[in-house]
């Protein structure tokens, strides 16, 4: 039992890092829209004295980067650094700027309630043998499972911010792919 509360545990830890990590480089929104609107968004980062456009290295502390962004009309991605205390005000501006391009979704209440799924699955796992390891790479798989199904017929997991099959697709392969390699068979004698 111990095993799969430190499994649970951790699971709801990563997700969080992750989610953390996100908020970090800045708001998801943001980037999919820039992403959207490449050129609009080439000349906000230009305009804006938050954004060091073209840097090769970093300009020091209290920026965070590098993003790339690619821009159409140069033919090029471009390396971008952000002054960390400003990031957030600069790209809400540009969130409201093109808020028209902005898709308005409902909470994604049923993509929530479907991440309970990989717990779900780990807890089946709660009287078994198995250490906390086993467990969440257990819960992960069924994570990568789920992501799976989403992009099948749905086409879409919008608690993770992911909108559309490709990004999904890929995030899908990357879940089941970090969980194949962590894989240690055990030897048998």
């Amino acid at each position: 039992m111990t095993s799969l509360i430190l499994a649970v545990v951790l699971y709801v830890g990563v997700l969080t890092a992750i989610a953390l990590f996100y908020g970090k480089l800045g708001k998801w929104s943001f980037w999919k829209l820039a992403s959207k609107l490449p050129e609009e968004a080439f000349q906000h980062f230009s305009a804006d004295p938050t954004w060091i456009v073209g840097a090769q290295t970093s300009p020091g502390d209290g920026f965070v980067g590098p993003f790339l962004h690619h821009v159409p009309s140069l033919g090029q991605t471009v390396k971008l650094y952000a002054r960390d205390g400003a990031l957030e005000s600069s790209q809400q501006e540009f969130i409201n700027r093109y808020a028209s391009h902005v898709p308005r979704h409902a909470f994604p209440y049923l993509s929530a309630l479907a991440l309970l799924y990989p717990v779900a699955a780990m807890v089946s796992m709660g009287d078994t043998p198995a250490p906390a390891v086993l467990i969440l790479g257990y819960g992960f798989a069924n994570l990568g499972y789920l992501l799976g199904a989403a992009f099948i017929i749905p086409g879409h997991f919008r608690i993770l911010g992911l909108d559309s099959r490709k990004p999904g697709v890929r995030s899908c392969f990357a879940t089941c792919s970090a969980v194949a390699c962590t894989h240690v068979p055990s030897s048998s004698h």
